[in-house]
């Protein structure tokens, strides 16, 4: 079971802590992800029981000493520890113990995993309010009490204060893990600093299907071959039918969603200057039509804040502002097309659907929209874009609630075309 909360944490850990554990310990990424699915949820469970005294005094203890530190990770890191020892008290070996028999992970491992998932929470708190504020923290986590509870495996019980309502995890290995503790510690010790990052490199789930890739190396090559003859057999035609796989970013949920459709290219005369090859009624092909009507001329800023045109190829990796490459065409087209219109002035959203974290998304719209506004600047085309801004879930359309391929429609980036 999946927790928003807890995948929002995880934007705050690098991937690369979680391939420097699996491959100095010999153990799979899969057991380290395990092992802070169970890692957060316990620790924010275990925030939850604490006490609002506690808590504020801790929080306001961390915000002093973290004041000038900024994103020095050896230093967060290391006070962290101690703030963790305090936190968990007694019961800190015993979350040690659990946390790596269930993950079968070693111990040190299991204790590299609690630190880093305790200093997760600190910066993503933070994040919600520089202050700490503990009614924004406890309506959080309100609202994710069930679903947290969940997450607790069989035998956690005790360290959450919940009851536990998943089954036991599989037989464990029990062979001894002194080595590998050995070597995890030299690697703790010397590359942890850059094992950790803020939003800059959020977390991805590393886990890939192995399976097959002796056959894919077979079929690319032949099937990209099968697409140079069509290509060059077509070449004298305007407008080619293809059918795509087309993938949309998720912003709240681990897996993307895979929708197939069949789109047209064809080509797009810009301002009798440049020629493009863009989908048919794409966004590309819209700007250009409204454009070559030359009503934008006349209307005032009112009726333009109306008009927006949404990005149709343009995705993201899970969570990031990080284009996807082979998104990479489309904003070169959108470069172009201001390119040729030197005089024309553009406006960048970003939005997102209404599950998750308001201010999470807030910021992850307005990461998407900056991205889209950068890539035009470093083309030389800052002075044409007035402004970059994301709304998060404001003008989403569809609940929560909602299916999956309606909220699909909500998470998007678009540009308005401005006097």
């Amino acid at each position: 079971m999946e927790n928003p909360l807890v995948n929002q944490i995880k934007q705050y850990i690098s991937p690369d802590f979680i391939s420097s554990l699996a491959v100095s310990t010999n153990e799979t990424e899969a057991s380290i992800n395990n092992a802070f699915d169970v890692a957060i949820p316990a620790l924010l469970l275990k925030m939850h029981h604490k006490g609002d005294a506690y808590l504020r005094s801790m929080f306001s203890e961390i915000q002093n000493v973290f004041a000038n530190s900024v994103n020095e990770f050896e230093f967060k890191l290391e006070k962290t520890a101690s703030y963790l020892d305090d936190f968990l008290g007694t019961d800190k070996q015993e979350f040690v113990e659990r946390i790596s028999a269930f993950s079968n992970i070693s111990q040190t491992s299991a204790h590299s995993v609690l630190k880093t998932a305790f200093l997760g929470i600190i910066d993503y708190y933070k994040g919600l309010d520089a202050n700490f504020d503990l009614s924004t923290i406890n309506g959080v986590m309100s609202n994710n009490l069930t679903s947290l509870k969940s997450m607790i495996p069989v035998g956690f019980g005790s360290l959450g204060t919940v009851d536990s309502t998943i089954n036991q995890p599989t037989a464990v290995r029990m062979e001894e893990r002194e080595h590998a503790d050995a070597v995890i510690n030299n690697v703790v010790n010397n590359n942890e600093k850059d094992q950790f990052k803020t939003n800059e490199s959020p977390y991805a789930d590393p886990q890939k299907d192995k399976s097959g890739n002796m056959l894919k190396y077979i079929l690319i090559p032949l099937l990209l071959g099968i697409v140079l003859i069509f290509f060059l057999y077509r070449g004298c035609n305007r407008e080619v039918t293809i059918e795509e796989s087309v993938v949309k970013d998720t912003i709240q949920n681990d897996t993307s969603t895979t929708v197939t459709t069949t789109r047209t290219t064809k080509e797009i005369v810009v301002n009798d200057q440049v020629k493009l090859n863009a989908y048919s009624d794409g966004i590309e092909d819209q700007m250009v039509a409204f454009l070559n009507k030359g009503e934008y001329k006349t209307m005032n800023e009112d009726q333009l804040k109306d008009k927006w045109f949404n990005f149709d190829d343009l995705n993201f990796e899970h969570n990031t502002a990080n284009v996807l490459p082979e998104s990479q065409k489309q904003l070169d087209n959108i470069a172009q097309i201001l390119t040729a219109y030197p005089e024309l002035k553009v406006k960048i959203g970003g939005y997102t659907d209404k599950t998750g974290d308001e201010a999470i998304n807030k910021k992850v719209s307005t990461d998407r929209a900056m991205a889209v506004k950068k890539f035009l600047e470093g083309k030389g085309l800052g002075k044409q874009v007035v402004g970059a801004e994301g709304y998060g879930s404001e003008f989403a359309v569809h609940p929560a609630d909602a299916s999956e391929e309606l909220r699909l429609t909500d998470r998007k980036v678009a540009l308005s075309i401005r006097n």
